[in-house]
């Protein structure tokens, strides 16, 4: 995040929102940084053959989640510094994913776009309980 012309108020709602995200119901207080590097974490895994449980990857969704709550809470300069951030995240998650228009997944079009995504490629225990639930179970693995 670019430190040039922020406030004691943009260094405040960046540091505040983890806290007041864990009072709305989240289990802890992460930050901003933490959370920015689950959703790349989580991207990069997809990237290279994500072999976790459908359980898991649901799971694993929530940090975009906590993303999209959390944006609104900071102030314009902040907000606007992370969502370049997060916009690029999102395009890459786009690149790695599909939409399963709803086949799988119980998401419908008034749910967030992530959630109505899966892996391209699937592969391991991902790609075995979506064969199993009636989703699009090939991958290039051939599992």
């Amino acid at each position: 995040m670019e430190s040039q012309n922020l406030s004691r108020e943009d260094y405040q709602s960046a540091l505040r929102v983890g806290e007041v995200l864990r009072e709305r119901g989240w289990r802890q207080a992460s930050s901003l940084p933490q959370m920015v590097e689950g959703w790349s974490g989580l991207i990069e895994e997809i990237r290279e053959g994500y072999d976790w449980c459908v359980d898991e990857y649901r799971s694993d969704l929530a940090c975009r989640e906590w993303l999209d709550q959390a944006l609104p809470l900071l102030t314009e300069p902040v907000r606007a510094n992370w969502q370049v951030i997060v916009d690029q995240l999102d395009e890459k998650f786009r690149e790695v994913t599909v939409d399963d228009g709803a086949a799988f997944w119980p998401f419908g079009v008034t749910d967030p776009w992530w959630l109505r995504r899966r892996p391209k490629v699937l592969v391991g225990e991902l790609a075995r309980d979506l064969a199993c639930n009636g989703g699009d179970g090939t991958s290039a693995a051939g599992v």
